[in-house]
């Protein structure tokens, strides 16, 4: 499929008033999915399966609170409304690459205050095994919703890929330490 043959999924809905909790509800549901907000309560994404499934039962969960929800499968006229769509998307993930690159600095800078310090315990391994494995998670969740490859993806995974590496020679020196080698 060509992009300007490209299908897209549109959820417009309105949520009840009370409680206000629903409508965090469905804002943090559209972010977890990528979709992307063309106005309040009209959120569009590209038409795939998973996402159909998802925002059908969506739909059908706000109905049953109380509240209104149309999905439509659309076409867009314009090549240009399919380049702006799909550039709104990327800068979306690259918002989101972005930071977690910034809590990549903080990863490194986290390896390098306890090296300097010579704290090579397994109580610190384990601290930053744990933040490397969010790390991780994090990026799996923004390249699940990042339908067209946004330009930072590759920064990130090299990113990360550095973070492991780093990750790796601070457990080889903590076993050092320790004895366990």
């Amino acid at each position: 499929m060509t992009d300007s043959d490209r299908k897209w999924l549109l959820l417009i809905y309105r949520v009840p008033v009370e409680p206000s909790t629903f409508r965090v509800k469905a804002w943090r549901k559209m972010k977890e999915i990528g979709a992307l907000y063309l106005q309040q309560s009209a959120a569009i994404c590209p038409l795939l399966d998973s996402l159909k499934k998802e925002l059908l039962d969506f739909a059908r969960e706000i109905r049953s609170a109380g509240g209104e929800a149309h999905l439509f499968e659309v076409e867009t006229v314009s090549k240009g409304d399919v380049e702006n769509l799909i550039e709104s998307f990327n800068a979306q993930r690259n918002k989101e690459y972005e930071e977690l690159i910034e809590k990549c600095g903080d990863f490194f800078a986290e390896l390098k205050k306890e090296t300097e310090r010579g704290n090579f315990t397994f109580a610190e391994l384990e601290e930053n095994e744990e933040e490397l494995g969010k790390l991780l998670r994090w990026f799996d969740k923004i390249k699940a919703r990042d339908f067209f490859g946004a330009p930072l993806s590759a920064r990130a995974q090299e990113i990360l890929e550095e973070c492991r590496r780093e990750f790796a020679d601070f457990a080889q020196k903590v076993y050092g330490m320790e004895g366990s080698m």
